[in-house]
């Protein structure tokens, strides 16, 4: 039995496009070149399915996806014995800690990539499924309660 691939194309199609689309409305507001980094604006909007895993302990990982460059990942976390939030930029020596996850999600209105060459192209920003726990990244790829992925902003100097 022969199975015909075009039958399964609109399937395949739907899955891509829901995989690339943040239904929240999550955006980078701006980003430019300051000094030796890139400053983004972020506005990004979690779903109640990431902030409940995020508050249960299940770290965040958000890679910032710069053209010509390796991506930068952005780290959150919650740590239940401290009872403390943590977030680690690409080039933060230690994480910085937040006593409230609002505190925590406030920070990320303004993030700082450094570390690479290029003086203008586009950034995106996307939750890294792969990254969560086996269980979830299946629902991360097909759940839209689990879908964070900014369109792509230009910027240059």
């Amino acid at each position: 039995m022969t199975v015909s691939i075009t039958r399964y194309w609109p399937l395949a199609l739907s899955l891509l496009l829901a995989a690339c689309h943040d239904p929240q409305g999550s955006t980078i507001r701006s980003a430019a070149r300051e000094g030796d980094g890139l400053v983004l604006d972020l506005d990004l909007r979690f779903t109640d399915n990431q902030l409940q895993a995020l508050d249960h302990g299940i770290p965040l990982r958000l890679a910032v996806q710069i053209d010509g460059a390796a991506d930068a990942f952005v780290d959150l976390r919650y740590r239940p014995l401290p009872r403390q939030y943590e977030l680690r930029l690409p080039n933060d020596a230690a994480p910085r800690v937040f006593a409230s996850r609002a505190r925590l999600i406030a920070a990320l209105d303004r993030i700082v990539i450094t570390g690479f060459s290029a003086t203008s192209g586009s950034v995106r920003v996307a939750l890294v499924s792969s990254a969560l726990p086996a269980p979830l990244r299946l629902p991360a790829l097909i759940d839209r309660e689990w879908q964070l992925a900014t369109p792509s902003r230009d910027w240059g100097r």
